[in-house]
């Protein structure tokens, strides 16, 4: 599975990282703290990417619904979950970019097993 995280807070990137890597050690997970270099990321490997996870208040050009904006006008197939500790995007804008939603904080063992089983389909 290949992954794309983009989180600002190095303490969640690392729970993220370690419950990831606990639950499949193969994982190739590759993590971003700002939207500018995910996209370089994303726009180089956008037919291999399954899941997408972004912070929606990153620091870069582009938030993470900016940055799930870009990903669809590339047609990308991977899952895409927003992620934030503010107010949830409108369900409007999360049926239109076809995302999912998942408030922080995390229960990061339960996170862990919900974002395996949307990569998976």
């Amino acid at each position: 599975m290949h992954v794309v995280h983009l989180e600002d807070d190095a303490p969640l990137r690392e729970i993220l990282r370690a419950s990831f890597q606990a639950a499949d050690p193969d994982i190739d997970l590759i993590q971003f703290i700002t939207s500018d270099e995910a996209l370089e990321y994303i726009e180089e490997h956008v037919d291999t990417i399954d899941l997408y996870v972004f912070d929606i208040r990153v620091p870069g050009s582009l938030d993470g619904i900016d940055l799930a904006r870009k990903v669809r006008e590339l047609d990308a197939p991977g899952v895409i979950v927003l992620t934030s500790a503010y107010s949830p995007p409108k369900r409007e804008l999360l049926h239109e970019l076809q995302c999912e939603w998942f408030p922080k904080p995390w229960h990061i063992m339960e996170t862990t097993k919900k974002l395996f089983e949307l990569a998976r389909r």
